[in-house]
């Protein structure tokens, strides 16, 4: 009886996400809800300004965050050791695990990072970065220690597995 209802639970769930595409951004992701878009002014290891665009979702467990930004003019490459260390610095969080990926033939960086939120909170983060083509792709998913288990697993893999660039 019990399995039945957690089936039925998993595929009500299911049932709710969205397939989201960016049409600037030029990729598609699955998501819980509609998301809310934002930009912000980043900055480069040069000093450059650079544009970031972001679409944020959330459910009742965790937040999904997909970002990306184009190289600034002066960057000829992407160091994900330097993206690494500055979500560290802004989290200021404890490094779990890391490790080389790809998205097709284009290289990345997987990283997972505990910290604490302002009210201090244990929160892990699940972190992809993309390099693609000039630019970068950030696909996040962000949860409470506490739910660290079987289903905020199989929502980080579907939402990470259901990431995709489109062919430029």
């Amino acid at each position: 009886m019990v399995i039945g209802g957690a089936i039925a639970f998993a595929a009500e769930d299911s049932a709710q996400w969205i397939n989201y595409t960016s049409p600037t951004g030029h990729y598609s992701v699955l998501l819980p809800a509609e998301p809310k878009l934002m930009d912000q002014e980043g900055t480069s290891a040069t000093g450059e300004k650079i544009p970031q665009y972001i679409a944020v979702a959330e459910d009742s467990t965790a937040t999904y965050m997909t970002a990306y930004f184009d190289y600034s003019k002066s960057t000829q490459s992407f160091s994900f050791d330097k993206a690494r260390d500055g979500m560290l610095a802004n989290t200021k969080g404890t490094l779990v695990s890391e490790k080389p990926i790809s998205l097709g033939r284009y290289p990345g960086r997987e990283v997972k990072i505990s910290a604490k939120s302002n009210d201090g909170t244990e929160l892990i983060s699940r972190c992809k970065f993309f390099d693609v083509n000039k630019r970068i792709y950030i696909v996040q998913f962000l949860f409470k220690k506490a739910n660290d288990n079987g289903e905020a697993a199989a929502k980080a893999t579907k939402f990470f597995d259901s990431f995709k660039v489109a062919k430029s």
